[in-house]
């Protein structure tokens, strides 16, 4: 589109459009072309990729963590890391259903949520680097890991056997196992959660077992093959 074009479909003033189109190449939102057009940027594109791969992240996984909170009778999380948080996509109650400020659309510190940590312990050194070491751990509960050296003895941990675990980290009485959901290049892309009571959850052995089964399969429904890939 031309920015003529582009003010008349917007109607907002040619000097209040120009300080826009001038801010939205520079983040590289939009870009020109050899006519003078705007045409989407990389910024968009990628957005739009996220928000694809978001959506069908949701449709792949929807029948199973149905399934999944039917059989364990247990609320059920879907959720997506960004940056240094969590993003619920979804959450399925059960019948016993539990008081939570987790809803969709809520964000999480990535590292006090069970989710977070089934994200963060697929994440290779580098990137763990990055995103912590030099941050300020947010005490959010008496129990959430303070630091991030904390976190890299949790992150071993939890790699190994498979699964990640919050313990009352991000709300007092609730407990969290959580696994990994990896698309078809191997890359984590999400995860899912069974959250309750403590006493509930902590020493029921079936949940860890069923939350592991499921995220393999919706991440063999998002592409994964085995190959090369280590998801336990």
């Amino acid at each position: 589109m031309s920015e003529k074009e582009i003010g008349q479909a917007l109607q907002i003033p040619a000097s209040s459009l120009f300080n826009l189109l001038k801010t939205m190449v520079e983040a590289n939102y939009i870009r020109k072309d050899y006519q003078n057009k705007y045409l989407l940027g990389s910024k968009l594109i990628s957005l739009g990729n996220r928000a694809r791969e978001d959506l069908d992240l949701y449709n792949e996984s929807l029948s199973y963590i149905k399934h999944l909170s039917d059989e364990l009778n247990e609320t059920i999380f879907l959720a997506y890391p960004q940056g240094y948080e969590m993003i619920y996509l979804t959450k399925i109650d059960s019948h016993r259903s539990i008081r939570t400020a987790a809803q969709p659309g809520a964000n999480k510190p990535i590292y006090t949520t069970g989710l977070g940590k089934a994200c963060l312990y697929m994440y290779d050194k580098t990137l763990l680097d990055c995103l912590f070491l030099d941050i300020e751990f947010e005490q959010v509960t008496p129990y959430t890991v303070k630091n991030y050296e904390m976190l890299k003895v949790q992150l071993r941990r939890f790699k190994a056997q498979g699964y990640a675990i919050d313990d009352e980290e991000n709300e007092l009485g609730l407990y969290c196992i959580a696994a990994p959901i990896l698309n078809d290049a191997g890359h984590v892309i999400g995860a899912i959660s069974c959250a309750g009571p403590k006493e509930r959850i902590q020493h029921n052995d079936l949940i860890p077992q069923k939350i592991k089964q499921n995220a393999y399969f919706i991440s063999r429904a998002m592409g994964l093959t085995r190959n090369g890939v280590d998801i336990n």
